[in-house]
């Protein structure tokens, strides 16, 4: 059975919200039933902190795909990682991984008026780091902040605090993981 590891921060941790809708996971499972679906996700975590467990928390798994889905903490003001080392670090996890077998995920924008630590100005440039990474090293990418940012369609998807998915969400963003590994596995039949 191939196994898929969803690595990320708040925005891929937990199975289910606090309002007990499903978040990422448990939705993948239903739509790839022949994989195993490991979440690999922490609240709260950077590509600095990432990069210490991607062997335990990522590869000791032998995953045939990983998504990878940091940028919003790497962003803020008080966990500030500046832009270089987001680069590197994520350089680092795809190079480890392999680039044939990750999914690059850019971080989504904000509700700035909900979110005081953070500014969808930093979050662009991170966005559009992971962009530039996902092209230079050859693997695949989903593009969240342009999904999220046509026409505002973030301010219908995030919850109160303006930083994290509701269901909406979740459900959209399983949709787009589960067409981007459907694309890979077309091309490789």
């Amino acid at each position: 059975m191939p196994t898929l590891v969803c690595f990320g921060d708040s925005l891929t941790a937990k199975e289910e919200s606090l309002e007990g809708y499903e978040r990422l996971t448990p939705r993948l499972r239903k739509q790839l039933t022949d994989w195993t679906i490991v979440n690999s996700g922490v609240s709260g975590e950077t590509t600095r902190a990432a990069l210490a467990r991607l062997q335990d928390d990522v590869l000791r798994h032998s995953p045939e795909l990983v998504t990878i889905l940091f940028g919003s903490n790497d962003a803020s003001e008080h966990r500030r990682i500046n832009l270089q080392e987001y680069e590197r670090n994520l350089e680092v996890m795809i190079d480890r991984i392999n680039p044939k077998k990750t999914i690059l995920i850019s971080p989504p924008p904000i509700i700035e008026d909900s979110q005081d630590k953070r500014s969808n100005e930093d979050l662009a440039r991170y966005a559009e780091s992971a962009r530039r990474i996902a092209s230079k090293r050859g693997c695949y990418f989903i593009d969240l902040w342009t999904y999220f940012s046509k026409n505002r369609l973030y301010e219908k998807m995030l919850i109160e605090d303006g930083l994290h998915f509701n269901e909406r969400a979740y459900l959209f963003f399983s949709e787009l993981v589960y067409d981007q590994i459907k694309s890979i596995y077309a091309k490789a039949v």
